[in-house]
């Protein structure tokens, strides 16, 4: 049951990754040019690492409930 609920926030939280990365990397052409990749990185960092981060969270829960089916 654990696993089943850390595998699913780690696929929420690496979707919302993916979203708040590519807003943030489209921010610069949508905007002609008034917000800069500079300012852009500011919300590109923390998206990438949250989709590293729930990437490494959904394969210990699908692990886990590998584990726990093998029993």
């Amino acid at each position: 049951m654990v696993a089943k609920i850390v595998m699913t926030l780690g696929i929420l939280g690496f979707l919302l990754g993916l979203f708040v990365s590519g807003v943030s990397l489209a921010l610069p052409i949508l905007t002609d040019g008034r917000t800069s990749y500079e300012e852009a990185m500011l919300g590109f960092v923390p998206g990438a690492l949250l989709v590293v981060f729930s990437l490494f969270l959904a394969l210990i829960g699908m692990i886990f409930m590998i584990k726990g089916k093998k029993k």
